[in-house]
């Protein structure tokens, strides 16, 4: 049992299908969030949570979608 998961966690974790549906939806709680607080309907401190997660969800799309455009068309999805 310990060898089983210590080899587990050794194993790197390898993301094999990429998904950009997600971004769509967190970006739409972001700007939910943005306007609730610009509008005062929140309190104006959620404003540097908004900031800080807009900038993560642009780093993080950018290199989703340079991941995306980088991997080989013809290589088969690895299900396990």
């Amino acid at each position: 049992m310990a060898r089983q998961l210590q080899r587990a966690a050794n194993r790197p974790l390898l993301v094999t299908r990429i998904n950009l549906w997600w971004y769509a939806l967190a970006l739409v709680v972001i700007v939910a969030l943005g306007w609730l607080a610009l509008s005062n309907m929140i309190p104006g401190l959620f404003l540097p949570l908004v900031l800080f997660a807009s900038i993560f969800w642009l780093t993080s799309f950018v290199m989703a979608v340079i991941a995306k455009l980088r991997a080989p068309k013809d290589a088969p999805e690895i299900r396990k």
